[in-house]
């Protein structure tokens, strides 16, 4: 195939997925803010042809074919009956090892040499041995003070500004039963629960931060229209978290400091848990060895997507500082985008 064709090939799958993806998109959106069960990729993503898509002359047509071939990648793992079977067993500690399996399992069948090499085509990130967390300790919270917080909308103008791009760019929800963040052809749209206290404004502060970086990527071509990696879109929304920070009266700063470095202690011991389950191969003692007694709450993350706990890692170890501008900048760039440039 010449370069024309490939790139007539990429045009053509686009074309083909985006009303598809919209569509999935407003259902995904549904879903958050009814409680309802996040629905499956569209079918026509598990097409092999996505798997072969490459256009290696251009890097910008380059990143838009790999784009869809991840996209592949994820409906193709979501549609494996072992991996469906897993995700059907209970969210314990037996759940997790369930799908930890699986997901071993299915890797060679997706044509990767094991669980770490899917993990890193999916997310940016293989399950690694987990470097040093800070260490200070969790007892040590500072006292909640009693100041107002800032609520959702000042923090999304304070993003947005920082970001360059235009808070109204950014649509979002304060109704979600749950939080994530979608970019349709349509525009973007931040979905997470009532912000009632710190926490859950922390919620609200990391889905604007994916939000102020989509917002910029709006009007590229579908394949374009994305972070290179989930790593580097995790990356950007925990800068919003840090950023939270400089929004806040001084107390309040403190505690979500704590509470953020808590959090990266947190993501570093579900980075060990995924690194002794997927690479090591102890599944069945993995989170006891590396986390201790369970913890729903932390186990969220790896219940809905086995193997993504290395990007929130390395997502924390980027530690990202973006200057004025230098998001929206990022965005343009769109999955183009030279990761290596940003450690």
């Amino acid at each position: 195939m010449t370069a024309f064709d490939d790139e007539l090939a990429v045009e053509a799958w686009e074309a083909r997925l985006a009303p598809l993806l919209d569509a999935h998109g407003a259902a995904v959106i549904a879903a958050l803010r009814g409680g309802g069960p996040r629905p499956p990729w569209p079918a026509a993503l598990r097409a092999p042809a996505l798997a072969r898509l490459a256009a290696p002359h251009d890097p910008r047509w380059a990143a838009r074919a790999r784009t869809l071939a991840r996209w592949a990648l994820a409906a193709r793992l979501d549609a494996e009956p072992a991996m469906f079977a897993a995700h059907a067993a209970p969210a314990t500690a037996a759940g997790l090892a369930a799908r930890h399996r699986a997901l071993r399992e299915v890797a060679a069948r997706l044509g990767y040499a094991d669980a770490a090499a899917l993990a890193r085509a999916l997310y940016g990130a293989a399950p690694g041995a987990a470097g040093a967390a800070p260490t200070e300790d969790d007892r040590d919270a500072p006292p909640t003070p009693t100041a107002p917080l800032p609520g959702w909308p000042a923090v999304r103008a304070a993003l947005a500004a920082h970001a360059g791009v235009e808070p109204a760019a950014v649509a979002a929800f304060d109704d979600g039963r749950h939080a994530a963040t979608v970019l349709t052809t349509a525009g973007v749209a931040c979905v997470f629960p009532p912000v009632v206290d710190l926490a859950s404004l922390t919620v609200a502060a990391h889905e604007l931060g994916h939000g102020v970086y989509a917002a910029a990527m709006r009007g590229l071509p579908l394949g374009l229209a994305a972070a290179p990696s989930r790593t580097v879109d995790e990356a950007v929304a925990a800068w919003a978290v840090r950023a939270l920070e400089g929004l806040l009266p001084a107390g309040w700063a403190a505690v979500a400091r704590w509470r953020r470095r808590r959090g990266e202690r947190a993501r570093a011991a579900l980075a060990a848990l995924e690194h002794r389950a997927l690479v090591a191969g102890a599944v069945d003692d993995a989170w006891a060895a590396t986390v201790g007694a369970w913890r729903p709450a932390l186990a969220a993350a790896v219940l809905a997507e086995p193997g993504v706990a290395a990007a929130y890692a390395e997502a924390d170890r980027l530690a990202l500082a973006p200057g004025p501008g230098q998001i929206a900048a990022w965005g343009r760039a769109g999955a183009a985008l030279d990761a290596a440039g940003l450690a």
